[in-house]
């Protein structure tokens, strides 16, 4: 069965999502006000007042995330340190001004997939990103954090690299024949810990989302080509090089949500070539870097024999699933070129 979706005077009125049936409707929301959501988010504000040194040193005292607070998490699996990254610089900024640490692997302290289904070994894992706490060294608020789009392309490839390590090791259980990696920052994306991090989830079998994705496949061969085809004749392609795919999704989770896609590639992280991977973690870098400090969500879905791929939300404006529909903005269109004209200047500096 072909995607189903209306378009009338070229632009898009609704499309079903062939995973989860939910459908999109394409509406005018310019004027709808989000002072209330949005009323928290103190650390937007370029008048609000720095925290004062008490208040950083006491929120990084507290973080069991944070450099000197390592006996606070589970016992550490492995690490990354600035002598294995050279290319990392924030060993002279606050926060990371002595750490002997980049980046940190340990178990997940509550596993989201009991040990006892996995080998009786907890295959929930978080990697630390990075040992800073707040994006900058005067802070305006608390939410004031360090950010994954702040981090850089190298640094997020390192990321991923270190991914495909922890995921190799996952792996060497039996138990596990499926592994997602998920991000989840700041307050409105569920994130526990303001810290900057990542969970990686080792199940005793595909995990629902995937088994959704592979199903949807088989019932419609062809499936992420059609989508495919589809948003670049809606204007909601990002970029296309090497055979890395970004785009805005108009099937997402969210009306703000944007995919990463290696449509040619059917496999894990731990079987691209160091290029191919490089290509993949740039394409996911260049859109965090645009959405910067903005509560946002990524999954990396791999294995049943699905394209590789990344899905994003943006978690800017909380809208709610409704009797299983959602709302996409009139201006997505608009929103995409903007996005492309960021990535350009980004180019250019």
């Amino acid at each position: 069965m072909p995607i189903e979706y209306e378009v009338r005077d070229g632009a898009l009125i609704w499309i079903k999502n062939p995973v989860t049936g939910v459908i999109s409707y394409v509406v005018d929301v310019r004027g709808k006000s989000f002072a209330f959501t949005l009323g928290g988010r103190s650390e937007l504000d370029p008048a609000a007042s720095t925290l004062g040194a008490e208040e950083i040193a006491q929120a990084q005292a507290t973080c069991p995330f944070c450099p000197g607070n390592e006996a606070m998490a589970p016992a550490e699996i492995l690490r990354v340190t600035p002598a294995e990254f050279p290319q990392w610089k924030g060993d002279e900024t606050t926060g990371g001004a002595g750490a002997d640490w980049v980046m940190r692997v340990f178990n997940n302290l509550f596993p989201r997939v009991p040990a006892e289904l996995t080998g009786a070994r907890n295959e929930s894992y978080i990697v630390v990103e990075d040992p800073r706490h707040f994006s900058n060294h005067e802070p305006r608020a608390a939410g004031d954090l360090m950010y994954t789009g702040a981090l850089g392309e190298e640094h997020l490839l390192r990321l991923i690299q270190t991914d495909v390590a922890v995921m190799r090791r996952a792996m060497e259980n039996r138990a596990v024949r499926s592994i997602v990696i998920r991000k989840n920052q700041g307050r409105e994306s569920g994130a526990s810990q303001p810290h900057l991090h990542q969970q990686l989830i080792g199940a005793p079998s595909a995990l629902p989302a995937l088994v959704a994705e592979a199903e949807a496949e088989r019932r419609s061969p062809g499936l992420w080509d059609e989508l495919l085809e589809l948003v670049e004749r809606l204007g909601l392609l990002i970029e296309q090089r090497d055979g890395v795919v970004s785009f805005a999704s108009p099937v997402g989770a969210f009306p703000r949500s944007y995919d990463v896609m290696m449509p040619r590639f059917r496999g894990t992280l731990a079987e691209l070539e160091p290029e191919q991977l490089r290509l993949f973690a740039r394409a996911i870098c260049r859109i965090l870097r645009v959405l910067g400090p903005l509560p946002l969500d990524y999954e990396i879905h791999q294995g049943e024999g699905l394209p590789l791929h990344a899905h994003i939300n943006s978690r800017l404006y909380p809208y709610s699933a409704v009797a299983g529909t959602l709302n996409l903005p009139s201006v997505l269109v608009q929103n995409v070129a903007a996005l492309r004209r960021a990535l350009q200047r980004h180019e250019e500096f």
